[in-house]
């Protein structure tokens, strides 16, 4: 049995092995074979680089194969029949041998960037100057960069709010694109213009284009009716009411003709002898004609029954004591040499009173009587010749304003907001303002809530009120503290520490708490005795600029004290030292001495003294070192022939210095 097992397994390890061979014939690794050494291409320069040529096998050897970067199916077509199956017989795989892998890595390296639709543009000129109306022809002028293909076109494309597109023109090789805008297209909105190309397809930017809407006209007498009963001799308002893109122009039945009015609506005044019906008989604007509606019916009576009607009641139904208003009515027909009209009112359940001075016009200015208690009445017009009776309105009299502040109390934090309540009797809606700025109007409620946001503790007042019957009467008065933290001053780490008498230096600082409106802040400074004495301040929100005092004469450096008070409240930052330096004038001092070739680089040496560094210098040369706190200072210099060095000029901390000495540089051949 084992014998017999063993001979199986055998037999499976030759089989194995015997395919594995196999595969290993039929699949071998391609490998591309990199020349062991270029041969020189005919008519190529020297400088071709070596990823440009690809070398097939000695077996099978040609001229090697240069593959230009502009030309890459050349490139490829190299590269695959390059690619071989190596035999161990006749190939000796060295180490330039390239893996195919590293191959196609080479020449992607080699290929040129592909086209992209990205290096192609469509530029549309500013077209922003046009209106136009639908179904108008307009020219679009465009710009275009990247070679198209010789076939290609241009068309143009109008999209609307939605983002739909519609072809608007022809295909046309060049600019500009003629296009007709749809006469389907609504007027008065906002649509964008498209250039697209075909080969490649490329889309421009869109450009807005506001398409005018076609004119609409509609006539009416001038209160809204479509007829009016006038005397002979009379005159009647009628009015033109406009839509679609002005100037209008239009034309009456009567033969009036009006020509661009910008007006809308427009007023005409007719005066007919008989009754007469008035119509539009057209309107046009910049798209061409329009649509026209409605008419005007004025009858003319010689001899009509009088008739007596009150006019847009709604416009008096809410009336104020001792304020003028005005009555409008209308009275057509026939009325006696000198009549009158009057207006009457009365409570609900009482007799009319007149309450104006006898007119003879339509309309009639009057006042209610201060006597006259809120409430509610009715309101007629009554004409003395014949004697007639409108029909009556209800109105109301209304009172004037109280506004009330409620005497609150509130504690607030640091930057929140409160409420203050606010009562109001009297005709709405209403308005008020604080004492402190705020405004609020619009109020149709009562008690109502204003919001506060004091930054001290404030005491608020009203300063005005009113409602329907103007400014009213206010009162009231309410306490707003603000809790905050106690005044204190931080003066910020100085941003240095040695400054030079008679400079100017910025010192940061922040703050706590509140100041009082007068509150200022000053920087002060130790004098000779050690008394702190103020300095010229500039104050921002971040840092006090300040000028160092001088200090005294003889003292080359002094330590002084420095601090920030406020003055109200009264409050003092802690106090940092500062060293002050005299006003020296900075000295610089160049040497050093030496022999180079020409195109070799030596130094040179400078040595400061006095000043407050950063040390600025320029050299005789021209060289300039901005701002450096090396003492000495070493610098290169390469002179092309034999150069004496000095300080041109020299500054410091505390101003100009001076130079002295030289440096020596020879230049021999």
């Amino acid at each position: 049995m084992f014998r017999f097992v063993f001979i199986i397994f055998c037999g499976l390890m030759i089989f194995s092995n015997q395919a594995n061979a196999q595969r290993r014939t039929s699949s071998p690794k391609r490998q591309i074979l990199a020349p062991k050494k270029k041969a020189p291409v005919p008519n190529q320069p020297a400088t071709t680089p070596k990823a440009d040529t690809i070398a097939v096998p000695q077996a099978t050897q040609a001229a090697p194969v240069a593959a230009p970067v502009a030309d890459t199916t050349a490139v490829r077509d190299a590269v695959r029949d390059t690619i071989i199956t190596p035999d161990s017989s006749n190939i000796e795989i060295s180490s330039d041998t390239l893996t195919e892998k590293e191959a196609e890595e080479r020449l992607a390296k080699t290929e040129p960037a592909a086209d992209s639709v990205k290096s192609f543009k469509i530029i549309i000129d500013d077209i922003s100057y046009l209106s136009v109306c639908p179904g108008t022809t307009i020219n679009i002028p465009f710009k275009t960069v990247g070679p198209y293909d010789e076939g290609n076109t241009f068309i143009a494309q109008l999209i609307d709010a939605n983002g739909k597109s519609v072809p608007i023109s022809l295909p046309v090789s060049k600019s500009p694109v003629k296009a007709v805008i749809p006469s389907y297209k609504i007027g008065g909105e906002v649509y964008r213009i498209q250039i697209v190309a075909s080969i490649p397809v490329v889309r421009s930017q869109e450009v807005p284009i506001r398409l005018l809407q076609n004119a609409s006209a509609r006539l009416e007498v001038i209160d809204g009716t479509q007829s009016v009963r006038i005397m002979p001799g009379q005159e009647v308002n009628l009015k033109v009411n406009f839509t679609g893109a002005a100037p209008w122009s239009f034309l009456m039945s009567d033969s009036t003709v009006v020509y661009q009015t910008l007006s809308n609506p427009h007023y005409l005044t007719v005066k007919p002898k008989d009754v007469k019906a008035y119509k539009l008989m057209g309107v046009a604007n910049a798209c061409g004609s329009g649509t026209v509606s409605g008419e005007a019916i004025v009858n003319v009576n010689n001899n009509p029954e009088p008739k007596l009607e009150l006019k847009e009641v709604e416009k008096i139904a809410k009336l104020c004591s001792g304020i003028p208003f005005q009555v409008p009515f209308n009275a057509t027909g026939k009325y006696k040499d000198g009549n009158k009209f009057v207006v009457q009112i009365a409570e609900r359940t009482g007799a009319f009173k007149t309450i104006s001075t006898p007119d003879t016009t339509g309309y009639i200015t009057t006042q209610i009587p201060t006597n006259y208690k809120p409430g509610e009445y009715k309101l007629r017009v009554v004409s003395s010749a014949p004697y007639l009776v409108s029909q009556t309105t209800n109105v109301t009299i209304v009172s004037p304003t109280v506004a009330t502040l409620q005497r609150d109390s509130l504690r607030l934090g640091e930057n929140e907001t409160g409420e203050l309540t606010v009562k109001f009797t009297g005709g709405g809606p209403w308005f008020v303002l604080l004492s402190d700025g705020t405004y609020e109007n619009n109020i149709q409620e009562s008690p109502y809530k204003v919001k506060v946001k004091p930054v001290f503790d404030t005491n608020y007042q009203i300063t005005s009120a009113g409602g329907l019957c103007g400014v009213g009467k206010f009162s009231g008065s309410a306490k707003v503290s603000v809790k905050s933290p106690p005044a204190s001053i931080t003066l910020e780490k100085l941003p240095q520490n040695m400054v030079c008498a008679g400079s100017t230096i910025e010192i940061p600082y922040k703050t706590e708490g509140r100041y009082n409106p007068n509150n200022k802040f000053s920087v002060q400074i130790t004098d000779k005795s050690g008394r702190f004495v103020s300095l010229p301040t500039t104050v921002t929100p971040t840092a006090m600029k300040v000028k160092i005092s001088n200090a005294a004469q003889g003292d080359t450096i002094r330590t002084q004290k420095i601090r920030i008070i406020s003055s109200s409240p009264a409050v003092s930052s802690a106090i940092e030292e500062l060293d002050v330096i005299a006003p020296d004038k900075a000295l610089g001092e160049v040497s050093g001495k030496g022999t180079i070739t020409a195109g070799r680089t030596t130094r040179i040496q400078l040595k400061f003294k006095n000043g407050l560094p950063p040390w600025s210098f320029t050299l005789s040369d021209g060289t300039a070192i901005n701002g450096t706190f090396l003492n000495p200072y070493l610098i290169s210099v390469s002179p092309a022939t034999t150069t004496e060095y000095t300080i041109s000029s020299l500054k410091s901390g505390c101003g100009a210095g001076t130079g002295k000495g030289s440096a020596v540089v020879t230049v021999s051949n």
